[in-house]
């Protein structure tokens, strides 16, 4: 059974794209370490030491390095292939938890967060680019959502390791990940839209004869015409900025994915992953779970998300999960709010059971919408020469503004209250709702080509750009 998968076409492109995957979910052991780390250092577990301000700039620093790689890189995934560019990481991130397990000062953890913050604007950079190529076009939207997917498996796999073992054995559970990505990306091929672009068509058949499994050599050869006449399309400039920002449709379709990308980051949900131990030891946890416990059920919950987004997004489209996903998680948020600000006004005991439910419906909607179609979008919006550093672009822009809301985080909570953040994080998303209303409009089920006219029919007849198009490629 699982040999006749893999030998079909939609099972080869499964397995690229998890393998792939893995390298996002090196990114999310990083981004959730610091919950149970920064538990360890509230109990007195480890023999460093560290002030609320040196941990909120421990935390913050993935973000600062993950500025220094998305534009060199967003131009090197045209030069090395996609596929080099996500193996490097994988040696870089096991550098890294071996500079955890050298040290026992905080100092070393800033440089640990950079070298991981690097590494993960690569993964955020290429990633959706070689999983948004390799995809067939009825399944990458699907396929798309594995980044999402293996981010929260990231997650929650520390978030469940974290409390039950030592900080040196997290360590060790952490280096696994990039170990096991190193020995099966080896495997998967090159992106055949690279081989096309670098003009080599016999690399190109043989990455989508691959890719194709048992289907016909006509099919194949079909599938490789098929791209060669896309990009050829696409290339008849050289992809650079002028091409990113030099049409309208390009800067439109710039504008739609970084509307999306800040909404992604204003939702908050960086932060909240990063800090979770942390909140929900503000609730009134006495008579409840602890912490720790409440954070690895949030792991669960994002984690069991993940199954059902990829049904939804190729069957129900990313208009609507992303508009259903803002309105959501503004509501949420909203309510976490009101239940910190009334324990920070001291207005009775409300029960941890408040927050969680509702952090926990807010990770549930964003894991639906938000999360899993920004790098959907990232990976079908633009053309195959502009792809990679449009791509980087976005990375930059969550860089950006995931940096200041995980350093503000602390900052707020320590002089105005926790609460405040959940009311900023709250309106961002209600604020997001609107801005994706008017500009988004849908892509499901459409060729990179068909998204494109998609796009310049939009600026050619604002008045229609939410009317959805009817495709001709089927779901």
């Amino acid at each position: 059974m699982v040999g006749w998968f893999f030998n079909k076409p939609v099972g080869r492109q499964y397995v690229a794209a998890f393998v792939a995957s893995l390298s996002v979910m090196m990114a999310g052991t990083s981004m959730g370490w610091p919950s149970p780390v920064l538990a360890k250092l509230a109990s007195g577990q480890l023999t460093m030491s560290a002030s609320n301000e040196q941990q909120s700039w421990m935390i913050a620093l993935l973000e600062l390095g993950n500025l220094l790689s998305p534009i060199p890189f967003g131009l090197l995934v045209d030069v090395l292939g996609r596929k080099p560019c996500l193996l490097m990481t994988g040696p870089l991130y096991i550098v890294s938890w071996l500079m955890v397990l050298c040290s026992n000062t905080i100092s070393v953890l800033y440089w640990v967060r950079l070298l991981q913050g690097a590494c993960m604007g690569i993964i955020t950079t290429v990633a959706p680019v070689y999983i948004g190529e390799i995809a067939g076009d009825g399944i990458r939207g699907a396929l798309s959502t594995f980044f999402n997917g293996m981010l929260n498996a990231g997650i929650l796999y520390v978030y469940c390791i974290g409390p039950l073992v030592s900080y040196d054995n997290l360590t060790y559970f952490s280096m696994v990940v990039p170990c096991l990505f190193l020995a099966t990306c080896l495997w998967i091929p090159e992106s055949p839209y690279y081989h096309v672009l670098k003009n080599d068509d016999k690399k190109a058949l043989e990455s989508l004869t691959w890719l194709q499994g048992d289907a016909e050599s006509a099919i194949v050869v079909r599938e490789l015409m098929h791209i060669k006449a896309e990009v050829k399309n696409e290339l008849r400039n050289k992809g650079s900025m002028s091409d990113l920002f030099g049409s309208r449709c390009s800067r439109k379709a710039f504008l739609i994915v970084q509307i999306v990308a800040a909404a992604d980051v204003l939702s908050g949900m960086t932060t909240v992953l990063a800090y979770a131990s942390s909140t929900f030891a503000h609730a009134d946890t006495k008579h409840t779970l602890s912490p720790d416990q409440f954070t690895m059920l949030l792991g669960v919950l994002i984690f069991c998300t993940t199954f059902i987004t990829g049904y939804l997004v190729d069957k129900l489209g990313r208009r609507p999960l992303l508009l259903f996903s803002c309105f959501g998680c503004g509501a949420f948020e909203l309510i976490t709010g009101l239940y910190y600000y009334n324990r920070w006004s001291n207005v009775g005991s409300l029960g941890a059971w408040i927050p969680f439910t509702a952090i926990g419906s807010f990770a549930v909607i964003y894991s639906i919408g938000l999360g899993p179609l920004l790098p959907t979008l990232q990976g079908e919006m633009f053309p195959s020469n502009i792809r990679g550093l449009a791509s980087a672009f976005t990375s930059v822009t969550l860089t950006v503004i995931s940096f200041v809301g995980l350093k503000m985080y602390q900052v707020i909570t320590d002089r105005w209250g926790i609460h405040i953040n959940y009311f900023m994080y709250g309106s961002g998303c209600l604020l997001s709702f609107l801005l994706i209303y008017e500009f988004l409009p849908e892509t499901k089920g459409k060729t990179f080509s068909e998204i494109q006219n998609e796009i310049m029919k939009s600026i050619k007849s604002p008045k229609n750009r939410r009317k959805p198009s009817v495709s001709t490629t089927g779901v």
